[in-house]
């Protein structure tokens, strides 16, 4: 039984991934997912993020997270500000050219699920969100459970 489950989550997984355009390269763009996940955190937090923020959100190696910021230094994307307080950390913050592909990838991401969903009739589609949030909520609920022990 378990098993069962475990292979058509999977099966899921895979399909999802594909509609939506994951696989290799996120919406044919030149990015990874890991990497417009990173702009946009990066986006939301106009403050700025640390690197050490950005590996404890989004539970990165260290390494992969290293190799990223330094291309995404080279295209000019991020910005770093040193820390007032601590002279040994750097907030990252998209520059304005980073600012621009993440909008245009977010748009593109947008205009995929309003094509997505236009076949569907609004009852199908209040169907598929409430599944949706109901998988979010399992999960969250089972991640809380775990935390505490």
């Amino acid at each position: 039984m378990i098993d069962e489950n475990i292979a058509q989550i999977r099966a899921f997984n895979r399909y999802y991934t594909s509609v939506i355009g994951l696989l290799d390269k996120y919406l044919n763009s030149d990015f990874s997912l890991t990497e417009v996940r990173i702009m946009y955190e990066l986006y939301h937090y106009p403050q700025g993020m640390t690197a050490s923020g950005l590996i404890e959100l989004l539970n990165l190696d260290k390494g992969y997270l290293s190799r990223i910021l330094r291309s995404f230094e080279k295209k000019q994307l991020i910005e770093k500000r040193q820390d007032n307080k601590d002279k040994r950390s750097y907030y990252l913050q998209l520059s304005e050219t980073g600012k621009t592909i993440f909008s245009e990838l977010s748009n593109t991401s947008q205009q995929k699920i309003v094509h997505l969903l236009s076949s569907l009739s609004d009852e199908q589609i209040n169907e598929l969100v409430g599944h949706m949030n109901g998988i979010s909520s399992i999960l969250k609920t089972s991640n809380l459970k775990k935390n505490e022990k």
